[in-house]
């Protein structure tokens, strides 16, 4: 009888048996410290930013491992960094990951009193200081602007956590860097730099060897019939809404050139998946840089569905036809508020005539579009907000999703806000929680968004 030949493995199936399980020294370990609770609303992504930093600190020929926990269980991630022993953990942290962050970060200091710990993301670039009693360093803004570089220097100087004032004398040489001097508790700092388009278009392919794709893909594939990763072509967004925090890329918008976005593209669908995220604050920002993109999906046959953001004052009808061609699916917009007067003291620099023209003209479209708002907002009355749930259910949208104000450090609504109850809800998802002192009542608000999320869906049930 014939022998039959094994099928080779895909490379994301050869990334679910991977193991961190390894024999040679690891220099350093970057870990994401989201851990899945099947909360009905949650986005499932492998970490970019990780990615980024991850290809970066190979090509400087770094030992780098990654640790994703969006699968996993604390004791599982805590077992392989111990038997890792790195001499560097980076942690990510934003708000809703902080308390992983810090505990990871306790649990290994424990175990590896040695290892250097260091912090970075949202969360740590607008309270840096809110991290330093769990980790050595934190890394300000864009982390590789410095970090891949601060990392190769400390693991050439073969220094312990102790010797850390020696290799950042002069501090600027990492932009970013923050710590506190041992002897005297003063702080050593140096201003983060935003990457110039060059330096943007110069970094490589975000490496995601080390994710188990299939558990994602599956995902998706569950909820949409394709599955999603994201990726960016572009950093920052010009406009200044009140509630909006942009710690890490800010104000200072910049695109990717397209061909290595679509190099990008097409390592993502090597990896098997079938449609993209555009994580960008906005893909409709520039029209003739999104018709491009659009242009190319299409003359490049890529067969990729995918999802973005977008304002509601950027579409015509041709784009809108175009995105259709090149692959959209599904478009989110942030509509906020049905009240004119709301959006104006947001600064969101929209209204209620241009989202409903928009939305309008993409319910003639095979594009799906959802909806994001905002009820309780601080200069609101119970009139606004009853607008606001009666606009959502008038427009054609196919999803609605309702917050109440979360002031994230950094804003001018946390500032108008303060003080803020910073410690108390950001460990639950998709939870409805006031953080501050609201005239508002949050059972009220809690009962109303439940009620107008099942009148909606029972109008789409019957429609």
């Amino acid at each position: 009888m014939p022998t039959q030949s094994k099928r080779p493995e895909t490379k994301a199936e050869k990334s679910h048996s991977k193991s961190i399980v390894t024999d040679e020294s690891v220099d350093v370990i970057l870990v994401y410290p989201y851990f899945y609770t099947h909360a009905t609303q949650a986005m499932l992504f492998n970490p970019l930013g990780i990615s980024q930093l991850t290809a970066v600190l190979r090509s400087l020929g770094l030992n780098t491992q990654v640790i994703d926990c969006t699968f996993d269980k604390t004791e599982d991630v805590i077992s392989k960094i111990v038997h890792a022993r790195p001499r560097i953990v980076g942690i990510y942290a934003m708000l809703s990951m902080s308390e992983n962050a810090m505990n990871l970060a306790r649990e290994i200091r424990q175990s590896l009193p040695k290892t250097l710990l260091i912090s970075g993301g949202p969360l740590p670039t607008l309270k840096p200081d809110q991290f330093l009693p769990d980790f050595d360093v934190v890394f300000c803004g864009e982390a590789h602007v410095a970090f891949p570089d601060f990392c190769r220097d400390y693991l050439e100087s073969d220094g312990l956590p102790k010797d850390l004032l020696g290799l950042v004398k002069y501090p600027e040489k990492y932009p970013g860097i923050y710590l506190k001097n041992p002897h005297n508790e003063s702080v050593i700092r140096s201003k983060p730099l935003s990457s110039d388009k060059k330096t943007i278009n110069e970094l490589p392919t975000p490496d995601r060897s080390d994710y188990d794709h299939l558990q994602y893909q599956e995902f998706w594939l569950d909820r949409e019939g394709f599955s999603l990763a994201s990726i960016m072509t572009s950093y920052g967004c010009p406009f200044d809404c009140e509630f909006c925090s942009k710690p890490v890329f800010g104000n200072h918008f910049r695109q990717r050139s397209l061909d290595k976005v679509f190099e990008e593209i097409k390592d993502i669908k090597s990896w098997g998946y079938t449609g993209l995220w555009i994580a960008d604050d906005c893909f409709s920002l520039n029209p003739e840089y999104s018709r491009e993109f659009c242009h190319r999906m299409i003359s490049e046959k890529l067969d990729m569905k995918w999802f973005c953001l977008s304002r509601v004052d950027r579409m015509t009808s041709y784009d809108i036809s175009l995105w259709q061609e090149a692959g959209c699916r599904k478009v989110f917009f942030g509509l906020e508020s049905g009240s004119n007067d709301i959006l104006r003291l947001m600064n969101k620099k929209t209204t209620t005539e241009q989202a409903e023209k928009t939305i309008d003209r993409f319910a003639q479209s095979d594009i799906r579009t959802a909806g994001f708002f905002m009820v309780g907002y601080p200069g609101e009355t119970y009139d606004t907000i009853e607008t606001t749930f009666k606009w959502a259910l008038s427009l054609p949208l196919d999803e609605i999703s309702f917050t109440v104000p979360y002031p994230l450090p950094g804003t001018r609504l946390y500032d108008r806000v303060t003080p803020v109850k910073e410690n108390t809800d950001w460990r639950y998802e998709n939870e409805n929680r006031m953080v501050f002192q609201s005239e508002f009542d949050e059972e009220y608000l809690k009962k109303r968004i439940d009620s107008i999320y099942k009148q909606f869906n029972a109008a789409r049930s019957s429609g």
